[in-house]
């Protein structure tokens, strides 16, 4: 291939990390990215369309039939790599694949030969790799300023938010081991690309705690490995508040830290002089180099925004000299930057340590469900019914011996004991009418909890509103006896002073408001059109809901700007109308049946209503993190927003204008009256503030 020669790029798979490719293929020079692939209906399209992308395609085999394209980059879910891959190798493309490249090392070994015989090029993504800390660390090495390299210490501190959430349906949790295909072999890599292969391998965990989807999960690890040119000493932990990596790599005539979230690499090498004088150069020479990653840290940011620069991202930078390296290669006819040699070295670090700790490499439970039977008398379908309130409602029918039917995407995320509860689990999406269809076939009552967005900011209002369109089509033609939908106190407008009542009306000025609460507020509207129409619909509006073992950082709260710094919507000395999750799905289920409650909408928030600084000093107590309020004018607040959107905008960046009357609303200052939820519904919501908080915050002080 003429190394002048324009690479044409086709993309499998369209999740969070192809938006990143793209991000980094459109400023590399001499590439086009001419084909989409995903076999999830509309998201090829979608993809093509957000990122001008000519052809988009459903089937792998019908892209791979056309002409024009060079290089497949393999972007989606780890167990589909293999396959994947290996089509597009005999398809004679080179393939570049995200990490890992395979699960199992004779899969590896395959794709390996196929490479070889086809003569394609073939590379895994390692993008850690090319972490611009570690490719200093790695210059010092080369040029002896450490001396030789010893022993590296790698701390790797990962929030995992899918664990507070409990969505168990990603890949990391499908499997006791897949946490080290997921996260692990971005350390993995790391150690091997400076130590070379493991020779002898260690681990220890701390004791594991058990999924909804019966998988224990091991969120720390501690792993030693003798390795072909030294040691390392590996901790890893999962699930934690704070994200930090960092590696301490020990010479025997220097030592560097490398901070890999800031892009740090501090060398401290041996000097002649007195040892006082010796560290006091150490120091400067550290405090100067840091001081320009400070400067260089603000300086990138505001080039990058001007697209004067490439983003000065540790991560992206990362991805940018991988995929670089990868097409250079394919280019130049040379060996390829991570080849299958060192993703069989990683793979088996992941192999070995799971082994070593007895990690198993399958599902503890079979993913599918029994195909679902026919409806029974009094049948509830539930949308949303693995989300925090839906989970809750289901254990409540259950324990009433009700029957329930539910619709979700991804029924391996479900809880496992719901296996042997009698449910019918129908796998599909709330907005596919023929989904729908099939799941209220012969049902009594539907509670719709799901929030349906989209994946497009600025289709949010639209999607909503065309969901709720049509489950409550499909819930009319399948006679449905009655609906009830959660929408949200978002779509009030909560900024006045008069208490608001269910009778109360969303907001009449949407167009002032968030995609959130637009969406909202059209969906009642939609609603509104189809009670008209005779459907029975109750609407149910919870306020801010928290819940024992799920994320309390709430946005009811304040804008959290960092996981424990929360600046709030005005001072935060306004009651808010925090509720129970426990006592909205009480709420939820109570409207199912209730005679009264015909055709009506009710308000739902609780009976202990702290101010925002009341509750983040609570959180700060109980939990013992270092979580913080500032208090913030509003005024003041939609100022700074202002100035974001000129600078966007300068940028060539659009942004929605932000809305005063937004940030208004959300400072809850109009009382929520629940009187006619608590006579219809008989809703009781928790009123007394040491039981409430008892129940909030004992789990998540038992789980640290």
């Amino acid at each position: 291939m003429a190394v002048s020669q324009e690479l044409r790029i086709a993309i499998v798979g369209t999740g969070f990390i192809a938006d990143v490719h793209m991000q980094v293929l459109r400023t590399l020079p001499r590439v086009r990215v001419a084909a989409v692939c995903d076999t999830l209906p509309g998201r090829a399209e979608r993809f093509a369309r957000r990122h001008g992308i000519a052809r988009a395609f459903t089937e792998l085999a019908g892209m791979l039939a056309t002409d024009g394209i060079d290089v497949v980059h393999v972007a989606v879910p780890p167990a589909a790599h293999v396959a994947v891959a290996r089509a597009c190798l005999q398809a004679g493309c080179h393939v570049f694949v995200e990490k890992p490249l395979a699960l199992q090392e004779p899969e590896l070994v395959e794709l390996q030969a196929i490479a070889a015989t086809t003569g394609r090029r073939l590379g895994v993504n390692h993008n850690q790799t090319f972490h611009p800390a570690l490719l200093r660390l790695k210059d010092h090495i080369a040029a002896g300023r450490l001396g030789r390299l010893e022993h590296v210490a790698l701390q790797h501190n990962v929030p995992l938010r899918q664990l507070q959430t409990g969505d168990t349906g990603h890949f990391m949790f499908a499997t006791e081991a897949n946490i080290l295909h997921e996260q692990g072999v971005h350390v993995f890599s790391m150690v091997h690309d400076l130590l070379g292969s493991a020779r002898e391998v260690a681990a220890q965990t701390a004791p594991p705690r058990v999924l909804g989807n019966g998988n224990r999960f091991f969120d720390t690890w501690n792993v030693l490995l003798r390795c072909e040119r030294g040691t390392a000493d590996v901790r890893m932990a999962f699930g934690r508040s704070g994200l930090e990596t960092t590696i301490h790599a020990i010479g025997s005539d220097g030592v560097a830290f490398v901070d890999l979230q800031r892009g740090a690499c501090w060398l401290r090498r041996k000097t002649r002089w007195l040892d006082f004088l010796d560290h006091g150069r150490n120091l400067a020479a550290g405090g100067l180099h840091l001081l320009r990653r400070a400067a260089a840290s603000v300086f990138g940011y505001a080039t990058a925004l001007f697209k004067l620069s490439f983003p000065e991202d540790p991560f992206l930078r990362g991805m940018r000299g991988s995929i670089a390296g990868f097409l250079g290669a394919v280019r130049a006819g040379g060996a390829v930057p991570c080849p299958p040699t060192a993703a069989r070295a990683v793979l088996d670090m992941c192999l070995r340590t799971a082994n070593a700790v007895g990690a198993r490499s399958t599902p503890t439970l079979g993913a599918d469900w029994p195909t679902p039977g026919p409806p029974r008398a009094r049948e509830v379908v539930v949308l949303g019914g693995g989300g925090m309130i839906g989970r809750r409602c289901v254990e409540r029918l259950l324990r009433q011996q009700r029957p329930v039917t539910l619709l979700v995407r991804r029924p391996a995320l479900l809880p496992a004991a719901w296996r042997d509860a009698g449910l019918r689990v129908f796998g599909g999406d709330a907005t596919d009418q023929a989904a729908l269809q099939r799941a209220f076939a012969g049902a009594d009552a539907v509670l719709h909890l799901a929030t349906v967005a989209g994946d497009e900011a600025g289709a949010v209002e639209r999607t909503m509103a065309a969901a709720l369109r049509a489950a409550g089509e499909a819930a009319r033609a399948a006679s449905v006896r009655r609906l009830v939908w959660t929408s949200s106190t978002a779509a009030l407008y909560l900024g006045g002073s008069a208490p608001l009542t269910g009778a109360s009306g969303p907001d009449p000025q949407p167009a002032a408001r968030g995609p959130y609460a637009r969406g909202k507020i059209a969906a009642e509207r939609q609603l509104d059109d189809l009670r008209a129409q005779g459907l029975d619909a109750v609407v149910l509006r919870p306020a801010i809901v928290l819940a024992a073992g799920a994320p309390l950082e709430h946005s009811g709260l304040g804008l959290w700007v960092r996981d424990n710094h929360c600046v709030g919507w005005g001072a935060g000395r306004t009651p808010l109308p925090l509720v129970l999750a426990d006592d909205v799905a009480d709420a939820c289920v109570a409207a199912l049946d209730a005679p009264a409650a015909r055709g009506k909408t009710y308000n739902l928030a609780g009976g202990v209503r702290p101010t925002a600084r009341e509750f983040v000093r609570e959180m700060r107590v109980r939990t013992g993190r270092d979580y913080c309020f500032h208090p913030t004018p509003l005024w003041w607040m939609w100022l700074q927003e202002l100035g974001k959107h000129l600078v966007k905008m300068l940028a060539r960046r659009p942004r929605e204008l932000p809305s005063l009357r937004d940030l208004r609303s959300r400072s809850f200052r109009a009382p929520l009256d629940c009187s006619d939820a608590g006579r219809d519904l008989g809703f009781q919501p928790e009123a007394d503030r040491a039981r409430f908080l008892q129940r909030l915050f004992d789990s998540a002080t038992e789980r640290r």
